[in-house]
């Protein structure tokens, strides 16, 4: 039988031993739970800053949203204070001439040629066919001639027609500077003079006077032959300007403007100058000018641009220089219903 001894010489292992080995242990979970809560600590921490910088950014966005929304207002009620203070325009001065037309800003630049510019007070520009007190049209006076001291608008035309234009030449001279009332509407209109330039401007077939358009600047010649009635021929631009006898004057721009490329100057040349017009005359190649001698009544005068050859040869000019053609026609505002 085999024996086993035990060495008894070795003492085993003491208590105090085992419970520092046990100690160590614990103090190494111990280290790694504070490491673990450090790390959650700064996790929360970090978490916080984040929701700390989103809340910020949030306020900024806030904030500009807000500072947006409140400029958008300012500038919309600002928007309606001026639309409000147009319309209140409007309605106290009716009759005042569209401050959107082109004539509008052309009037008030060319203002010292008015008479209200002339005589340094505002400037209230209104239509020709609206100088009632509540904007309604007023027809014009027919002016007395010997022997017919009220005369209808007929019998004055045909007493003007049959005396030299030259009577006209001084009034028009004159009249330099422009009242406040801007041409808009129909107007009947007649050649005057007994001289052959004016009897061959009466050659235009149907020519009953001109229509105007102060909101856009436009007019055009009004035609009358038999039953055909023509409101669009020869039209144009209108607009004030300085005149070839002094001063202010409205001039009456029948030129066309192809702005084609390269060949737009020739091809306008040829179609103002050469080729025949719409009633045969061409009008490209002249230019009128009118001016208010009395409420409702307009004077004006032909005149023909350099180099105009005029397809029939009648009132052509050769010359370099803008002439005066000795035409010259009355304008009388129309109060149509």
């Amino acid at each position: 039988m085999m024996s086993v001894s035990v060495d008894r010489t070795k003492e085993p292992p003491h208590r105090g031993a085992i419970q520092k080995e046990g100690d160590g242990c614990s103090g190494r979970r111990g280290n790694r739970e504070r490491t673990s809560a450090s790390t959650r600590k700064q996790a929360r921490e970090g978490l916080a800053m984040m929701r700390d910088r989103n809340s910020g950014q949030k306020k900024i966005a806030t904030l500009l949203a807000a500072v947006i929304v409140i400029l958008a207002f300012a500038g919309s009620a600002r928007a309606n204070r001026v639309l409000t203070q147009q319309v209140q325009e409007a309605v106290s001065a009716p009759g005042s001439l569209w401050w959107g037309s082109p004539l509008y800003g052309a009037s008030h630049t060319a203002k010292a040629g008015f008479t209200c510019g002339y005589e340094g007070r505002d400037c209230n520009f209104v239509y020709s066919d609206q100088t009632g007190p509540n904007g309604e049209c007023v027809a014009p006076v027919i002016p007395a001639y010997p022997g017919n001291p009220t005369p209808t608008r007929e019998e004055f035309c045909a007493y003007h027609m049959s005396i030299p234009v030259d009577y006209w030449n001084g009034v028009y001279h004159n009249t330099s500077l422009l009242s406040e009332t801007i041409p808009n509407g129909p107007m009947f209109g007649c050649i005057i003079g007994n001289n052959w330039q004016a009897n061959e401007a009466r050659r235009l077939p149907g020519w009953q006077g001109k229509g105007f358009d102060a909101n856009s600047g436009n007019f055009a010649n009004l035609v009358h032959v038999g039953a055909w009635h023509d409101v669009t021929a020869y039209p144009g631009r209108f607009f004030p300007t300085y005149s070839q006898e002094g001063g202010l004057a409205w001039m009456l721009d029948y030129s066309v403007r192809t702005g084609v490329p390269l060949v737009g100057g020739l091809l306008d040349f040829a179609i103002n100058n050469v080729m025949p017009g719409q009633y045969i005359r061409n009008f490209g190649g002249f230019k009128d000018e009118i001016r208010e001698i009395a409420p409702g009544v307009w004077l004006g005068r032909v005149y023909s641009l350099p180099m105009s050859l005029s397809w029939d040869l009648s009132l052509g000019n050769v010359s370099p220089f803008t002439v005066y053609t000795s035409v010259s026609f009355l304008l009388f505002q129309a109060c149509l219903p």
